[in-house]
């Protein structure tokens, strides 16, 4: 009998609230209760705000306007005073904890500094959202409440490095009344928890910080955006390499071809829509990205490229008869000794044997083989010898240059600078990306 008394005893203590008894406990709370007014007994006291954040995901971060659009929760908490009092005075004790709508009590007025659009945190995109928000109270006082919503945020962007470009985006929450005496502070390190969902364009780090010392008591989450540059490599930078390769190309065309300067028009052309591609990628500021100054660099070299196989058309179908300047000869000289690796060696008489002289072969025939004469060898040496021979015997002399070896010449050095460049390129990329993996 004793046991089933205490059982009884038991179950009357822990039986659960009426629906009765929840109302009257609000309608009691809520008497002679004023929102508008802070809920310390000693208005001259501040309050205490904990300000928690917690990321779900980085929807999008456009780096031309500069907003970061991201999908998250704030916890925040405070204690009401006033509620506690009343509560601890009331009849009611079976209650540990009740709800009331965001728009009956009191609730801190914060902001997001930096916001794109609007700045307070309790943004409710309908009736519904604003009527499904409550604060959560507990009997000591401790309030309570959660805010799942969608932020646009302002960002100082730096595309310096890009495509491999990172970014700083903050979110500072303040009290939108700086008379309000209102401390923030917050109990998280990290605004990424298991929860976050991975974004397909940037990496999320975060950190949190603080601040007592300045007029106004804020909390500043803060976000650090990597790009993940494989996509924009694979798309961008490395189809400009490919180009800039190709374009060292252009003077292993035949000039009898006529597609060379084509050819170096066609690549011009492509350059010009890399670089409008880049422009519509990077924002308008001072801050220039190194990758939109390499392909204007590519841009130029390839306007260069095209100038040189110009000057190489022109000089190699000038008049033969139309003398090339001295200076000209000398810098063919030059140039064809470093660059053509063709030996310069004096000029001498070839003693060349007639048709007869091999048909008879005794001295009387011997006898017969005369020297020709300089100017009749110099006709017979251009129509008889092969390309090499000739070029090599032209070189020989400055009286025997002709505009043809000059754009053989120019065309020989282009080639090798040519293909420096697009070695210096493919280099550059190699270090780049290494660097990337490490």
């Amino acid at each position: 009998m004793n046991v089933l008394l205490l059982l009884l005893g038991i179950v009357i203590v822990v039986k659960p609230a009426s629906y009765s008894d929840e109302k009257r406990l609000k309608e009691y709370l809520l008497a002679n209760y004023s929102r508008g007014v802070k809920p310390k007994n000693n208005l001259s006291d501040s309050i205490t705000i904990n300000v928690n954040f917690y990321l779900n995901s980085v929807i999008d971060f456009d780096v031309i306007t500069g907003i970061m659009t991201i999908a998250g929760i704030f916890y925040i908490s405070w204690e009401d005073e006033q509620i506690a009092t009343k509560w601890n005075n009331s009849e009611i004790s079976d209650i540990a904890m009740t709800q009331f709508d965001v728009h009956e009590v009191w609730v801190p007025k914060l902001y997001i500094r930096n916001m794109a659009e609007e700045t307070s945190i309790f943004q409710f995109s309908s009736n519904f959202d604003s009527e499904s928000t409550y604060v959560t109270f507990f009997q000591n006082g401790t309030a309570m409440t959660s805010l799942i919503t969608v932020f646009h945020t302002t960002c100082a962007t730096d595309i310096t490095n890009y495509p491999f470009d990172k970014h700083t985006c903050d979110m500072t929450v303040i009290p939108r009344n700086i008379f309000s005496s209102l401390i923030l502070e917050t109990s998280v390190t990290s605004v990424l928890n298991e929860y976050t969902i991975e974004n397909s364009e940037w990496s999320v780090c975060s950190a949190v910080q603080q601040d007592f010392s300045s007029p106004v008591s804020n909390v500043n989450f803060i976000l650090y955006l990597t790009r993940k540059p494989y996509f924009l490599v694979m798309n961008l930078v490395l189809p400009s390499i490919i180009i800039c390769t190709v374009n060292s190309l252009a003077f292993l065309i035949p000039v009898e071809s006529g597609e060379r300067l084509s050819f170096c028009v066609s690549l011009l052309l492509t350059y010009i829509v890399f670089l409008t591609t880049v422009l519509d990628k990077l924002p308008s500021t001072d801050t220039v990205s190194c990758f939109n100054v390499y392909v204007f660099l590519q841009l130029i070299y390839s306007s260069f490229t095209v100038f040189g196989i110009i000057k190489t058309l022109e000089y190699y179908h000038y008049d033969c008869k139309k003398v090339v300047p001295v200076s000209y000869k000398n810098r063919v000289r030059i140039l064809h000794k470093f660059f053509c690796y063709v030996k310069i060696a004096p000029i001498k008489t070839i003693m060349v044997p007639t048709k007869s002289s091999k048909e008879d072969h005794s001295p009387l025939g011997d006898s017969q083989n005369v020297v020709e004469d300089k100017g009749n060898r110099q006709k017979r040496d251009m129509k008889d010898y092969d390309h090499k021979e000739s070029s090599d015997n032209l070189y020989n002399g400055r009286h025997h240059t002709t505009w043809r070896n000059v754009a053989e010449t120019l065309d020989r050095v282009l080639n090798i600078i040519a293909i420096i460049v697009a070695l210096l390129n493919f280099i550059v990329f190699c270090i780049i990306m290494t660097g990337l993996q490490n």
